[in-house]
C-alpha cells in the first residue's frame, strides 16, 4: 500500500504485515492537525510527526491547549497490535472535538521562530492513580528553552499539576535550534518512557536559514524530516517466561557478538522485560505490586529506593511507530523484513534530519549504510543552539587520542541530545535499492555495553535521480561553510563566580561533582556525594531542596565553571534554562586518556561526560522577562541541573543553580 505524504516529493511506502525479526509488533493510527498545512497522521508511517493546533490568529504567537492522556495506540504501523501508552495531543479548546481526540507518540511538534511568543494551556487528563503520594501528577519541562523561570515546568519551579488539574505556561522562545518537552515532576521517569514527549524546531528570525536553503548549502524543507528517536517496553501476556520476546536472539551486535541476548541476560545493571512485567513489577511509586500487567501493558521502570537497575526499552521507535527489521548488519545489510516502512529519496538529493531523542536511558548511536553496506557519512550541520558556522564529522579517535567510542561519520544522541545532521544520497546508487540507518549499542559503561541489539530505525529506497546533485562533502573533502551570518555568539572569560549569601546553603565549588555515593554497600547516584531527596514531588506542600550541592550566582555574569564526572559511567549533563559553551573534555588528574576540544563554538544544554572526565563550560546567565511578558527578572530562580539518564537523576544526581 502506498501514501502519499503531503509536504515531501517522495512517499511513504507500508506493507502490510512483518514480523519476521520482532514477535510484539505495535503501531499508531492517531488524529494529527497543524497550523500551516494538513499532513498525515503519525499512524500513516514513522517519517512523519503531528504538529500543534495554534488557536492564535497572531502570526508571533503560538497558542494551544496540550493535554496529557492515556491512550491506545499501534506503534507497529498499522498492525492491528496496540499497546496503552500515556500521550500528548493538541487542541484548539477544551470541547467535544477534543475529547474525541487522541493522544499521538510522540506529542505534537512546535515549529516557532525566535521572537515567537508561546502560550501552552497544559491539562492533565492522567487517570487517577489511586496510590499515595499520587503517582500521575505531571506538567511540562520545555527542554532547552531558556525562559522566565514560572514557566520552566519543574518540582522547585511549580506545583504538579494533579489529574483533573490545569496549568498555563507562556514564554518567549529567544534561540534557534531544536528541543523537547517532557514531564519532570514525580513518576516523570515512568510517564516519558510510556510516551509523554513532543519535538519543538525553532528557526532563526533574520532569514539565515532560509537563505542556506535557497543556497543549496542545506536541503529544502521536502527534504528535510523530524525523526524523534525513542524506545518503550510493551508487556506480553503473562506466563510465557520470556515477556517480551521482541528481538531475535540472533540480531547482530556493534561488538560483532551474534548472540546478544545471553550477554544482556547475564547483565547485573539491566531491568529485563520479564523483570519489568511478570517477576517484579512495580506501580507508578515503585512499590511491588504482583500481577500488576496485562499483554500491551507499559511497565513502570523507575526502583523504588534512592538505587537500582534500568535499562533501555525493547522496542525502538521512530515518529512513534517501529519501522521493521533489516537482516544481516549495517556493514552487509540483508532483505527488508516483510512490510517495513520505506521512505522514498532520489539518488543525489540531499537529505536533512532533526533528531530528538527523549528515551530515558538509551544512546541514540546512529549510522547510514547502502545495499552494499557503504557508510554515508551524517554531517553535522546544527543542533541545540540553532546551526553552526561549519559542518561537522564528529566520531573516531581525535588527534589527542581521544576516543569517542563510535565511528567517524556516525552521529551519537545521549538521552535528551539532539542533532541537525544531513547526508548526501550517493549518485550512483542503484535505483530501487534501500540504504538503511540503524541504531547500535554505545559503550557508556567502562568495558562494557548495555548489550542492545543493532536495529534499523530508517529505511530509504531510491527512486529517480535529483535533476541537480547536492553535496555538503563527506569526511575526505572541505566540508561546507554554512555562512557568515551564523548567529553564534562566542562567550568570552568570566565576569562572575559563585556566591553563597549568608543564611543560605550551598557549595562554592566551580567544580559540579557527578558521584556515586556509598549506601549502604550500594552506589547511590549524587552530586559532590549528596543525593537529591528521592521523592519530593512539586507539590503545594513545598520543596525543601536546599542541598549543600547546590550553587548560587548572580544574574548577568558570564560564569566559567566545570563538571567532573567521578564515576564509571558516562553522564549527559544538563542545565535548565541556561544554554552552556563547551570549551574541552580533560581526563582526570592521575587517568591516562586524551583531551577533546570542542571543534565548532555552539550552545548546548546536553553535553555527555565520559568517565573519569572534567567538562569545562562557560554560561551567560542573561535575563528575560517573567511570565507576565513585561517584568525583568524572569532569569531569577532555582534551575535544576542534573544527569539526563533519568534513573540516575531520579535517584539522587541532581542539585540547582539558584540563580538571584
Amino acid at each position: 500500500m502506498m501514501q502519499g505524504l503531503s509536504g515531501h516529493s517522495a512517499k511513504v511506502v507500508k506493507g502490510r504485515s512483518w514480523r519476521a525479526c520482532l514477535v510484539v509488533v505495535l503501531g499508531l493510527m492517531l488524529f494529527m492537525s497543524g497550523k500551516e498545512s494538513a499532513q498525515a497522521t503519525t499512524g500513516v508511517g514513522p517519517y512523519v510527526v503531528p504538529e500543534v493546533l495554534d488557536s492564535n490568529g497572531d502570526p508571533n504567537i503560538v497558542e494551544t491547549w496540550i493535554v496529557a492522556d492515556e491512550a491506545t495506540v499501534d506503534i507497529g504501523n498499522g498492525n492491528g497490535m496496540t499497546t496503552k501508552v500515556m500521550a500528548f495531543k493538541s487542541c484548539a479548546a477544551l470541547d467535544a472535538t477534543c475529547a474525541a481526540k487522541v493522544g499521538t507518540i510522540p506529542g505534537p511538534e512546535f515549529r516557532l521562530k525566535v521572537g515567537d511568543r508561546v502560550i501552552v494551556h497544559f491539562v492533565n487528563h492522567l487517570n487517577v492513580s489511586g496510590l499515595t503520594p499520587e503517582a500521575n501528577v505531571s506538567g511540562i519541562h520545555w527542554h532547552g528553552i531558556e525562559l522566565n523561570n514560572q514557566s520552566d515546568g519543574t518540582e522547585v519551579t511549580q506545583p504538579a499539576v494533579a489529574p483533573g488539574g490545569t496549568f498555563t505556561y507562556d514564554f518567549t522562545v529567544s534561540r534557534p535550534g531544536i528541543y523537547w518537552y517532557h514531564p519532570h515532576h514525580h513518576s516523570s521517569t515512568n510517564q516519558v518512557a510510556k510516551g509523554l514527549y513532543g519535538s519543538i524546531i525553532v528557526k532563526d528570525d533574520k532569514g539565515y536559514e532560509d537563505r542556506l536553503i535557497g543556497k543549496g548549502v542545506i536541503p529544502p524543507s521536502d527534504q528535510t524530516k523530524t525523526l524523534v528517536l525513542s524506545d518503550i517496553t510493551v508487556c506480553n501476556a503473562p506466563g510465557a517466561g520470556t515477556n517480551p520476546a521482541t528481538f531475535a536472539g540472533d540480531l547482530p551486535h556493534v561488538s560483532g557478538i551474534q548472540s546478544w541476548e545471553i550477554n544482556y541476560q547475564n547483565h547485573i545493571l539491566t531491568q529485563s522485560p520479564l523483570i519489568l512485567c511478570e517477576e517484579y513489577p512495580l506501580d507508578a511509586n515503585g512499590v511491588y505490586t504482583p500481577n500488576l500487567y496485562v499483554a500491551g501493558d507499559v511497565p513502570n521502570i523507575q526502583s523504588p529506593g534512592l538505587i537500582g537497575p534500568m535499562s533501555e526499552g525493547f522496542t525502538v521507535l521512530t515518529n512513534g511507530v517501529n519501522v521493521g527489521g533489516r537482516a544481516g548488519t549495517p556493514s552487509a545489510p540483508g532483505a527488508l523484513a516483510a512490510g517495513a516502512s520505506t521512505l522514498d529519496v532520489q539518488a543525489g538529493q540531499g537529505l536533512r534530519l532533526q533528531i530528538v531523542n527523549p528515551s530515558p536511558v538509551r544512546y541514540v548511536r546512529l549510522r547510514l549504510t547502502t545495499k552494499s553496506g557503504d557508510k554515508i557519512p551524517l554531517i553535522r550541520i546544527g543542533g541545540e543552539g540553532g546551526l553552526l558556522d561549519y559542518a561537522l564529522v564528529e566520531g573516531g579517535f581525535t588527534a589527542s587520542g581521544f576516543d569517542t567510542k563510535y565511528r567517524r561519520g556516525e552521529i551519537l544522541l545521549p538521552p535528551a541530545g539532539r542533532a541537525d545532521v544531513v547526508a548526501d544520497i550517493p549518485k550512483n546508487v542503484a535505483q530501487s535499492s534501500v540504504l538503511t540507518l540503524w541504531t547500535e549499542d554505545y559503550q557508556r559503561v567502562e568495558a562494557t555495553y548495555s548489550w542492545i541489539p543493532t536495529v534499523p530505525v530508517m529505511h530509504l529506497k531510491v527512486s529517480g535521480r535529483a535533476a541537480t546533485a547536492y553535496e555538503i562533502g563527506n569526511g575526505t573533502k572541505v566540508l561546507a561553510r554554512l555562512g557568515g551570518e551564523a548567529m553564534v555568539k562566542v562567550l568570552g572569560a568570566a565576569t562572575g563566580g559563585l556566591v553563597l549569601d549568608s543564611g543560605e546553603q550551598g557549595s562554592l565549588d566551580k567544580d559540579i561533582k557527578l558521584t556515586f555515593s556509598n549506601n549502604i554497600g550500594a552506589f547511590q547516584p549524587s552530586i559532590d556525594g549528596v543525593p537529591m531527596p528521592r521523592d519530593f514531588d512539586g507539590m503545594a506542600s513545598g520543596n525543601p531542596f536546599y542541598l549543600e550541592s547546590a550553587r548560587h550566582a548572580t544574574l548577568s555574569n558570564t560564569m566559567e565553571l566545570t563538571v567532573t564526572n567521578m564515576t564509571g559511567a558516562h553522564h549527559p549533563f544538563h542545565l535548565h534554562g541556561f544554554s552552556v559553551q563547551p570549551i574541552k573534555l580533560t581526563p582526570r588528574a592521575g587517568i591516562p586518556g586524551g583531551s577533546y576540544m570542542f571543534q565548532r563554538k555552539e550552545f548546548r544544554d546536553i553535553v555527555d561526560v565520559p568517565a573519569n572526565y572534567t567538562l569545562t563550560f562557560r554560561v551567560s546567565l542573561d535575563d528575560r522577562k517573567k511570565i507576565d511578558g513585561s517584568t525583568a527578572g524572569g532569569g531569577i530562580g532555582r534551575w535544576l541541573f542534573h544527569c539526563h539518564i533519568l534513573p540516575h537523576a531520579t535517584f539522587g544526581m541532581m542539585s540547582e543553580l539558584h540563580v538571584h
